[in-house]
């Protein structure tokens, strides 16, 4: 069996150059309380905050995991780096899972560009 999730995806950049890919792959059960995350629009204000004045629920952060892998095609597009197919790019992934009480409930994972550290320094 499987949950469904809502993924919200976000490019950071500074000086026009995209830095960090942020996806965020948040439990279903969060549209009962934040049905405007189905909506491409920024939220009013951020959704923990949200959450939690809604559903009197306190989300908490596990630690977060810090791993190294090679960029997908798809990221390297998004970055607008262009290297040829049998390149290797190595990227940092940064992942954090957010729960509440009833369990896991969100997963931000952070996709650094190539060269990039943890707190955006090259």
């Amino acid at each position: 069996m499987y949950d469904e999730i809502v993924i919200r995806s976000r490019t950071f950049t500074r000086d026009d150059k995209p830095t960090v890919l942020a996806l965020n792959m948040i439990h279903i059960r969060a549209l009962v309380a934040l049905p405007e995350l189905l909506d491409e629009a920024p939220m009013p204000k951020f959704r923990h905050d949200l959450y939690a004045e809604r559903t009197g629920k306190t989300i908490t952060a596990g630690p977060e995991r810090s791993t190294a892998r090679l960029a997908s095609t798809n990221e390297l597009e998004e970055f607008g780096i262009e290297v040829a197919p049998d390149v290797p790019v190595p990227v940092l992934v940064l992942r954090t899972l957010y729960s509440d009480e009833d369990g896991p409930l969100e997963v931000w994972e952070d996709i650094l560009r190539p060269g990039m550290w943890y707190g955006g320094h090259a």
